[in-house]
């Protein structure tokens, strides 16, 4: 089974690195080890090449009407969310510096931190008593 480069893929692949996990793959399709890797987008043309950010410093999940995971971040640094509820959530800044969107569930969203340092509050725009603060600095 030939796996293809998507901005879902890649989405899935920044937000499982950064949260340090490794991502199950059909075993059909697992290279044999080798002790020169390909770099990372080989293979792929450039129009198929997804435009991830290499300055992704973290992850938050969203899970149980919680928020969890990166309290800290560096300015203009890139965060993978991930909403792992049944119910539809946002992460929104209180200041609208950063917004996810609405993600279902499972879905993934990256959203870049401010280059003023400071602490943001942010929230679930549909569930408004979901909060959390991410530190910039």
């Amino acid at each position: 089974m030939a796996l293809r480069a998507t901005p879902t893929i890649a989405v899935c692949l920044a937000a499982g690195a950064a949260a340090g996990l490794a991502l199950a793959r059909p075993a059909d399709s697992v290279p044999a080890a080798s002790a020169n890797p390909p770099a990372a987008g080989a293979g792929l043309d450039a129009e198929a090449q997804p435009n991830v950010s290499t300055s992704s410093t973290g992850a938050i999940t969203i899970e149980g009407f919680d928020f969890s995971g990166t309290a800290a971040a560096a300015p203009g640094s890139e965060i993978v969310v991930t909403n792992r509820d049944g119910a539809a959530h946002t992460l929104t800044a209180s200041d609208g510096a950063f917004d996810t969107g609405s993600l279902g569930q499972d879905a993934t969203a990256s959203i870049v931190m401010p280059t003023t340092p400071g602490t943001y509050e942010y929230i679930c725009s549909i569930h408004p008593s979901m909060s959390a603060a991410i530190t910039v600095g």
